[in-house]
């Protein structure tokens, strides 16, 4: 985290000074909001990482709904879609929604729950840096509601030609999406890096 702010509103540049957890930090010429400090506690972190690793498997191994068109139906999951676009060579756009509906968002859950469960432990591993370098860069890989709008779309558009049941991988995949959402709102790696510097000062 940067070590100055600047005020959006008059440009006042102010020192970054470390503040109690959910207080807010002002400016000292306006009043405007600097920053916050609403970051998540490291065991917070880990059961919504936890939490997040169980739906990624259920939202990618259940059906996410079922269609019903002149009498057959059929169901769909996640990897089965991917697979369909694959096979219609359409193959940057199939490995792309692997990557971004189960792969990254399965690495990077994956990856912050090992470096909460090492911070917790007291355990500095040589692994630790790496990891904390994996969980942002992947940060910036997961795009889940961009997928999920895309999805939605094309659900609206079969609706007039079809019945369409929504099925339990589609309730996971929301649920994922905003326990993603929750995450990203409340991670702070800088406390992550803080926890790191004092379990090796011990």
């Amino acid at each position: 985290m940067s070590n100055i702010n600047v005020c959006n509103k008059c440009d006042l540049i102010v020192d970054h000074i470390p503040i109690a957890k959910n207080r807010h930090a002002l400016c000292p010429r306006c009043n405007t909001l600097l920053y916050t400090n609403n970051a998540f506690s490291i065991s917070s972190v880990l059961a919504l990482s936890l939490t997040g690793l169980i739906l990624v498997v259920i939202a990618n191994v259940f059906p996410m709904f079922t269609i019903t068109m002149l009498g057959v139906e059929e169901s769909a999951t996640l990897i089965q879609g991917a697979w369909a676009l694959l096979q219609k060579k359409f193959y940057f756009v199939g490995l792309l929604v692997i990557f971004c509906s189960f792969i990254a968002p399965f690495l990077f859950l994956s990856c912050l729950a090992q470096v909460c469960l090492l911070l917790l432990t007291k355990r500095n591993t040589p692994q630790l840096i790496l990891l904390l370098k994996l969980v942002k860069f992947f940060t910036e890989w997961s795009m889940l509601e961009v997928y999920l709008v895309s999805f939605l779309i094309a659900v609206f558009k079969l609706s007039d030609i079809a019945d369409i049941q929504l099925q339990l991988g589609l309730l996971s995949f929301v649920s994922l999406m905003f326990i993603s959402s929750l995450i990203m709102y409340g991670l702070n790696l800088e406390i992550f890096w803080q926890k790191m510097e004092k379990n090796a000062k011990r």
